[in-house]
């Protein structure tokens, strides 16, 4: 399409719609229970509230946000045992994985943080996902620690042993 010297482009940035929350649980890059906090439309609509774990801010919620203090910090309570089991289960452990590699010790890929997730899953009977894995680059046989972050600031530590695949 040609334009003529008369038509001008605008260009405007669209705004974002966000919507205020109450938390009902503890997220690690979001915030703490009980908190109100902005999120985009789309968080929010499609895995904070369907999931139950966050309400709308609206001004009846906030008003009843005192008397929801008690069953939200329970809630906390809860998580937070939960992941005091898990991390007495994991800290200090070690698993052991097979990698394809090369005659130097190489691997030919990455550990992926899946594998890591189902390995510690099935060997400790645990339901971690593999957000709460932190992993950096593991490109070679061998011992390599790992962090675990299982709930606000309780975290695990765990030995990952990279084996050579026979």
């Amino acid at each position: 399409m040609l334009l003529r010297g008369q038509d001008i482009w605008h260009s405007y940035r669209i705004q974002e719609n966000s919507m205020q929350v109450i938390l009902l649980e503890t997220f690690n890059k979001l915030g703490k229970a009980g908190e109100i906090v902005n999120v985009k439309d789309g968080y929010a609509n499609n895995f904070l509230l369907p999931q139950k774990k966050a309400i709308i801010a609206n001004k009846k919620n906030k008003e009843n946000l005192e008397s929801k203090m008690s069953q939200i910090n329970e809630n906390n309570e809860k998580k937070v045992k939960e992941a005091n089991e898990i991390k007495s289960k994991l800290e200090n452990k070690t698993i052991s994985m097979q990698m394809e590699c090369n005659e130097n010790g190489n691997l030919y890929g990455n550990v992926s943080i899946r594998a890591v997730t189902d390995k510690i899953n099935m060997d400790f009977s645990v339901n971690l996902s593999p957000e709460n894995i932190i992993l950096g680059n593991i490109k070679t046989i061998g011992k390599h620690e790992i962090n675990i972050r299982l709930y606000d600031n309780i975290s695990a530590s765990i030995i990952i042993d990279v084996l050579k695949k026979t």
